[in-house]
């Protein structure tokens, strides 16, 4: 998938196209035309392409980029708070090795067979999995305790 063309669909899209976008983000509209269009020289930067993802809340581009690097995107909840929010971290944690299990098992059945090698990195990701739920469930146990009364509130 051409990610340029993605992109020049997302800024065609928004209301008022590129002149109306570029100056939310920071650039000329003739400026972010050539970018779109690859004139000469000129090629849209990663960081403006986070720029017109995070203006639009379209997120065409990052599915694009993803796809082609063979990956998929999940949302996180809205409330999602990283640095705030350990269980929300611990799950992403998870996921990602679910994830890291997944592609071990279905790179190594593409041939229809299961060598000693694939199996056991099958057996190191089953295992890495594993040890990322115990952390998950420590957090999830510590919110469920935060939101307990204490003996203080109810002598």
């Amino acid at each position: 998938m051409d990610i340029r063309d993605v992109a020049a669909n997302v800024v065609h899209d928004y209301p008022g196209g590129a002149p109306s976008l570029a100056p939310r983000i920071g650039k000329n509209a003739t400026t972010l035309a050539h970018e779109l269009n690859g004139t000469g020289a000129a090629k849209l930067g990663l960081l403006d392409a986070e720029k017109i993802t995070l203006r639009t809340g379209d997120m065409r581009i990052l599915e694009a980029f993803a796809l082609n690097c063979g990956q998929m995107l999940v949302p996180l909840p809205a409330a999602f708070n990283a640095d705030a929010d350990d269980c929300m971290v611990r799950l992403a944690t998870t996921a990602r090795e679910f994830g890291d299990l997944c592609t071990e098992v279905a790179t190594d059945l593409a041939d229809g067979s299961i060598s000693d090698n694939e199996l056991a990195r099958i057996d190191r990701e089953c295992g890495e999995l594993m040890a990322s739920l115990r952390p998950l469930r420590e957090a999830l146990a510590r919110r469920n305790q935060a939101g307990k009364p204490t003996t203080e509130d109810h002598p």
